[in-house]
């Protein structure tokens, strides 16, 4: 018998085909629907930012609030897209300048998306639509895991989640000493619960071997993730497991907007399109913010 032909070239796995949706409208409408996610969050959130203190608004902040309101709404019609990021990107960035350097870290990735939104046209007719979306997937696909790994490698430079220093100090919340009572005993809770950042207070360390556990495996967690995201045969379990690390981190700090916008970037590693689903809820919960800012509903602090 004769040995049979090899297969073709064309028929060998292509990576780029396991990257990205082999259908490049599929691609589009994936992309598409998470710039609508990312539009429907930081407009919310400059209003959201705006309206407690609405009788205090300078003309700077609510010239941002009026040109970032127009920007998202240009940006969400396909025909004025990109010209709808590039008002974004530009008022974007004057808050950030103005605020500097206070400014919140989420605002200079908000910033980078609307910058690469703005460079990239994946509705273009292909094959110049096709390129682009298969790069602006792979780009937040990178951003991501840049800021999972720098934000794990800074943890552990800066050293204070090594003995949970970092978590000691932030007992003073709340929120994060909710969290944090299941991993202390009852009275160390109480002693760095009264502790008030003055000068001489502490020490702010957390005592038992769990709690130090906790504190050093959110380092180990994201610097972890970057490469697990990146690698193909571990990037499903990656992505359950980077949503669920968001949500333990983002509850207690209450930083819905920047949990929301990340987890945004992260479910495009999913091989299925995630945000059909995805966009219906975050409309409804940012409505519901809007409406405990207006108080209508119950006050709960979320940013």
């Amino acid at each position: 018998m004769s040995t049979p032909p090899p297969l073709p070239a064309a028929a060998a796995p292509d990576r780029a085909a396991l990257e990205t949706p082999a259908d490049p409208s599929a691609a589009a409408d994936r992309l598409r629907r998470f710039e609508l996610v990312f539009l429907l969050v930081v407009a919310t959130e400059y209003w959201a930012r705006a309206l407690p203190k609405w009788n205090d608004l300078g003309g700077f902040y609510l010239g941002a609030l009026a040109t970032a309101t127009a920007a998202c709404v240009l940006a969400g019609s396909r025909p004025a897209r990109r010209p709808g990021f590039a008002l974004l990107a530009a008022t974007q960035a004057a808050v950030v300048w103005q605020e500097f350097p206070a400014t919140g870290n989420h605002a200079y990735l908000e910033l980078a998306f609307c910058l690469l939104a703005l460079l990239l046209d994946p509705f273009a007719p292909p094959p110049a639509g096709a390129a682009d979306a298969r790069l602006y997937l792979r780009a937040v696909r990178w951003m991501v895991c840049v800021v999972f790994f720098y934000g794990g490698v800074q943890k552990l430079v800066h050293g204070y989640w090594w003995q949970g220093q970092y978590l000691a100090y932030s007992l003073a919340n709340e929120s994060f000493r909710d969290l944090l009572r299941f991993l202390l005993p009852a009275g160390e809770v109480a002693r760095l619960a009264a502790l008030t950042g003055r000068v001489g207070d502490g020490p702010y360390l957390l005592t038992t071997p769990l709690a130090r556990l906790v504190s050093i495996g959110v380092c180990v967690a994201e610097i972890a993730l970057a490469p697990l995201l990146a690698w193909q045969r571990t990037r499903p379990v990656a992505l359950v497991a980077a949503l669920l690390f968001l949500l333990a981190i983002e509850i207690p700090a209450r930083e819905v907007f920047f949990g929301l916008v990340f987890a945004n970037a992260v479910l495009l590693f999913a091989r299925t399109d995630l945000h059909r689903r995805f966009v219906p809820a975050v409309a409804l919960l940012l409505a519901l913010l809007l409406l405990v800012r207006l108080g209508v509903l119950p006050e709960v602090v979320f940013y």
